[in-house]
């Protein structure tokens, strides 16, 4: 039986090839989720093998990319 992990390296690795962004080594992804009641809930899912200090770096790196720019946006390009 094939797990979420799998089936995310397989989905996020086919999806890399088709646009020709190279090979997936490791992801995470964050995604917000409705369950059926429409509750919102955060999902933290990983490939395989991805470390906890993995994980953490990833999603740091990330938030550090997206901060400088949105800061930027925000302050009118006076960054």
């Amino acid at each position: 039986m094939i797990d979420i992990a799998d089936s995310l390296e397989e989905a996020l690795a086919g999806v890399l090839a088709e646009h020709e962004r190279g090979l997936l080594a490791r992801a995470v992804v964050v995604a917000e989720v409705l369950d059926e009641d429409g509750e919102r809930t955060l999902s933290i899912l990983t490939t395989p093998g991805v470390m906890e200090w993995d994980a953490l770096g990833l999603c740091r790196y990330g938030v550090i990319s997206v901060e400088g720019p949105a800061a930027a946006y925000f302050a009118g390009g006076d960054l």
